[in-house]
């Protein structure tokens, strides 16, 4: 009987579905987890025609679709190639639209490479269609589409541009000019009604009143851009431009500003109420960097409401009421304002800390999430909430698509959020890290936080702070897990360390730790690495470095070298050498044998310490002035290291540094290695992610590669993690999230529990 037991048992298990199996003979493929939430979320639309269907956009990943009213979403992409990132694979597609009049007709645009695509099947496959517009489409992106009361013909699309013929500058955080384009012809050929000479601002939502198609209004300007033409759009805290206004289709405009009551001219989001069109609400905010930041403070200590909220009009814009003033939250920045059109009483706003409800068409305001804390799901940085949308047939399911990445809902009014991205990703996955002796355990950090996922990556956990010690927002670079004590974490952002011991559930400050005599020191930079010493899990190392250069690839700038913690991450010392303690580090490895030695890769080259991180000595051997992302040591060899340098490729070292020989046999010319890792339980099998061209293998101990990327729609790796057995190795990417790959003959099951092992 025991043995029909378990013979069943295991007939039971070999017909649960299996994600990305290798069968013999073929060729390893890479499974997209489809998570962690995060990338550049912009719009989300249904149609009108079966409300079940929803579209999102995003900056990398493109269009998603979901069929289930937004629980599961898939790719929808057919026809709108790959076009940006160092690979070009992202697909930076941006605003949507779907026609009223033809629910099977789309409208989207593209970030950054101005393109504009139509589908005429409810967004299952798409045509290019921007005949007209004629500038470089480089550094131009659609920000809005808007189809005409009268007839699916007419269609307006609004425009960002850095182009400086039309008002822009060459770099955006000079100020970005905008455009207004119109289309009779249903997209054969579209004419600019507006460019804006300066001062200029983007144009996101245009709104048309119904009862005269003729009126129009523009909003311009988002929280995160300045204008061309009125001072400094990081200091400047009344530039911008306003609401445009047409009463004739657009062939002339005039400009609602402080004139009419608008005290803050960043306007992020509008809205038209569906039965009253001179009723609109707009939202305001800014970038809270530089002069804005201490003029919004100024204000505060003053007792002044400051400009940034919600403002309302019931006369068309003749005048504006600021119907919202946070004047306690000076750094708050409204960017997204809707109305419900099943129930044009209930409107609701979000800025980067809370989500607000009305229930008087926007006349007064209550926060129903966020303030405290943060708005969005327990566990999830939620960031800026750039674009929501009721549900047609319930006021009180309300989605909101996030700036940050991530699609998240609501079901009863805005007061609590669960995370609706499953299937859709854009993340800036930077971290990747497995839980020793459990493949399915794996751990995620990037621009949306920290994550975890119990199933190999099909369902993702957000293990952002807690309310009792949050953990601080910012960019993610590092997460590691203790190799001997499950749930015991570590990660790292802007820059600073934090401990949990609850696999995540709360988080812990933990460096760095202010002199509270004197003031605060300005440390510069992220937390790209930290790393648990092999012999000794006491012993762990994290390196500070700057930012832009380690997650943007940008010129580095000073960084602050390399801390230590010897009490498993509670406590941590900076290091005292005056070289290593200057610099960005940008990865780490410990010897397996000794805690004590240890070899940082670093902006200006590698460099070794045999103390503990007490003093630091150049590896001068290896090519002058050599960049370098990644380093590794051979599990049961310390001698051998192996690093990756930006355009140089390759080298190798089998004496501990002294001599190095370039082994880039197979690998694409003027490589930047960004991860490398061994086999765990073989060291002659090594893997390498190069961040222009994908992941590669070698069987030979590092002589020789192959590429390995079937399935890696996104080749911009970042990090590369392996479990402890060898079998399974996971992909953190710039802008797809995580991908994995299955490498022994047992993948990861379906139902989430690993194959092999606890």
């Amino acid at each position: 009987m025991n043995r029909i037991i378990i013979g069943r048992c295991i007939l039971a298990l070999l017909s649960v579905p299996l994600i990305g199996q290798a069968q013999p003979g073929e060729p390893l493929t890479w499974v997209p987890t489809g998570g962690p939430p995060g990338g550049l979320g912009y719009d989300i639309r249904y149609n009108f025609d079966n409300p079940d269907v929803w579209y999102v956009t995003d900056g990398f990943a493109g269009i998603h679709m979901s069929t289930d009213n937004g629980k599961t979403w898939q790719p929808s992409n057919t026809g709108i190639p790959k076009q940006i990132g160092v690979t070009t694979d992202g697909i930076p597609a941006f605003s949507l639209t779907v026609d009223p009049h033809d629910p099977r007709i789309v409208w989207a645009g593209t970030d950054w490479t101005g393109h504009i695509y139509r589908s005429l099947d409810a967004g299952v496959t798409w045509h290019q269609r921007d005949n007209g517009v004629t500038i470089d489409h480089d550094g131009m992106s659609f920000r809005g589409f808007t189809v005409d009361p009268r007839g699916s013909d007419i269609v307006y699309a609004m425009a960002e541009t850095t182009d400086e013929s039309l008002g822009g500058a060459a770099v955006w955080g000079d100020g970005t000019g905008g455009s207004i384009y119109k289309t009779v012809d249903a997209g054969e050929n579209w004419t600019r009604i507006w460019n804006g000479d300066p001062p200029s601002s983007l144009a996101r939502y245009l709104w048309i009143n119904p009862q005269d198609p003729d009126v129009l209004y523009v909003s311009t300007g988002i929280f995160d851009r300045g204008a061309v033409g009125e001072g400094d759009p990081l200091t400047d805290p009344f530039g911008g431009i306003g609401i445009l206004k047409s009463t004739d289709g657009g062939v002339n405009w005039t400009i609602q500003n402080e004139a009419q009551g608008l005290r803050m001219l960043y306007l992020g989001s509008l809205y038209m109420h569906p039965e009253n069109p001179d009723v609109l609400l707009t939202a305001t905010g800014h970038t809270t960097e530089g002069g804005v930041y201490d003029y919004l403070q100024n204000l505060v200590e003053q007792g002044t409401d400051t400009p940034v909220g919600i403002y309302r009009t019931s006369n068309g814009g003749e005048t504006w009421t600021q119907v919202y003033v946070n004047n306690d939250r000076f750094a708050e920045g409204f960017a997204a304002v809707e109305i419900c059109e099943s129930n044009p009483d209930i409107a609701y706003a979000g800025s980067d800390v809370a989500v607000y409800r009305s229930e008087d068409a926007g006349v007064t305001w209550n926060v129903v999430n966020g303030v405290t804390t943060a708005w969005g799901p327990v566990g999830v940085m939620a960031g800026w909430p750039i674009d929501m949308q009721c549900d047609p047939r319930d006021p009180d399911r309300l989605f909101i698509n996030n700036y940050g990445g991530g699609n998240f809902l609501s079901e009863d009014g805005g007061r609590t959020w669960s995370n609706s991205s499953q299937g859709y990703t854009g993340a800036q996955s930077r971290a990747v890290t497995v839980q020793p002796g459990n493949p399915a355990k794996v751990y995620s950090a990037g621009r949306s936080g920290p994550w975890r996922s119990n199933s190999g990556g099909r369902n993702w956990t957000g293990i952002w702070g807690s309310p009792v010690d949050h953990v601080a927002g910012g960019e993610y670079g590092a997460i590691a897990v203790d190799p001997g004590r499950p749930g015991h974490l570590l990660t790292g952002s802007r820059p600073a360390l934090y401990e949990s011991f609850d696999d995540g559930l709360t988080w812990h400050f933990r460096w760095p730790r202010f002199d509270e005599t004197g003031p605060p020191r300005t440390l510069l930079g992220d937390v790209p690495v930290i790393v648990f010493a092999p012999s000794d899990r006491n012993i762990v190392y994290a390196g500070i470095a700057d930012g832009r250069c380690a997650f943007f690839r940008e010129p580095c700038e000073a960084g602050h070298g390399v801390v230590i913690s010897r009490d498993g991450g509670t406590t941590w010392t900076e290091t005292q050498d005056p070289v290593v303690g200057s610099v960005s580090v940008l990865d780490l490895a410990v010897d397996p044998v000794n805690p004590e030695v240890v070899f940082a890769a670093t902006e200006t080259g590698l460099y070794r310490s045999a103390d503990g991180n007490a003093t630091w000595t150049f590896v001068g051997s290896l090519p002058a002035g050599a960049k370098l992302w990644s380093v590794a040591l051979s599990p049961d060899n310390g001698e051998k290291i192996i690093v990756g340098a930006e355009h140089l490729g390759l080298l190798v070292s089998e004496d501990g540094g002294q001599s190095w020989r370039f082994s880039d046999a197979g690998l694409e010319p003027n490589s930047s290695i960004s991860a490398i890792v061994f086999d765990p339980t073989n060291p002659q099998t090594v893997y390498l992610s190069d961040y222009l061209s994908g992941v590669y293998r070698s069987m030979d101990g590092g002589a020789s590669w192959n590429k390995v990327n079937d399935g890696l729609t996104m080749r911009a790796v970042l990090a590369l993690a392996i479990s402890s057995d060898g079998k399974h190795l996971y992909a953190a990417t710039n802008g797809s999230g995580v991908f994995r790959l299955d490498l022994g003959d047992l993948p990861i099951f379906a139902d989430g529990f690993e194959s092999a092992g606890g």
